[in-house]
């Protein structure tokens, strides 16, 4: 009876050992801390930056300090105002610029919340919901072309990163279906970033907002066409 005992006990200990990960947390989807992204997933915005940290272009903005929290009124939950910009330090020989504003989601998808493409690269600042600093593409979050303010469903803190791209050369779209989406825009600025900078911002949900998908009109410009 006492070996039979020990023998059971011993299964025992070795399947609970089997069940707890060696490193003691528990065992989930391999997603990152806080909900992020899972392990491996691609962010496809980030990859197409120059991997020099010598660059002289730095993104920042009136309303918003890099790593601080994004004022509710650029939120799907405030105004949805796009946030006005600023950069310096454009490189010589820069002959277009491109923004883009991204998230990567818990499953690893790059949604797309502001996409603009063909900025004059004598262009070194942006006012609060403007439009007219370049040509807009698709946002992937809306599928409207427009600014797409922040309004994540889920709780906890988000991040949301903007890019401004300094590129040798305007990307050629000419063979790009309407409207255009970050797709074509990334492929066609290969080989032609001079450099790239980012401008990061945080967003929580305040307690008890809803996670209904957002139902927004489309704004007066896009209405108008």
């Amino acid at each position: 009876m006492l070996i039979r005992s020990l023998s059971v006990l011993t299964c025992l200990l070795a399947a609970l050992t089997f069940a707890a990960p060696a490193d003691g947390k528990k065992g989930g989807k391999g997603k990152g801390d806080k909900g992020g992204p899972p392990a491996g997933a691609v962010d496809n915005v980030a990859a197409a930056k120059p991997t020099d940290k010598n660059s002289t272009l730095k993104l920042t903005s009136p309303a918003v300090k890099d790593g601080e929290a994004l004022p509710v009124e650029f939120t799907g939950d405030g105004a949805s105002a796009s946030p006005p910009l600023a950069w310096t330090g454009v490189p010589k020989g820069t002959q277009s610029l491109v923004l883009i504003m991204h998230h990567l989601d818990p499953e690893g998808k790059t949604k797309i919340y502001w996409l603009m493409y063909d900025i004059d690269p004598k262009t070194t600042s942006v006012a609060k919901n403007a439009t007219d600093f370049g040509k807009m593409g698709m946002s992937t979050v809306h599928d409207r072309v427009e600014y797409a303010p922040p309004h994540s469903k889920g709780p906890g803190e988000k991040k949301y990163v903007l890019t401004l791209f300094a590129l040798s050369a305007k990307p050629d779209l000419s063979k790009a279906e309407s409207p255009v989406t970050v797709e074509p825009v990334l492929a066609a600025m290969k080989g032609k970033i001079l450099a790239a900078a980012d401008l990061n911002v945080l967003y929580t949900r305040p307690a008890g907002a809803s996670d209904k998908e957002e139902k927004r009109p489309p704004r007066r410009e896009e209405a108008a066409k």
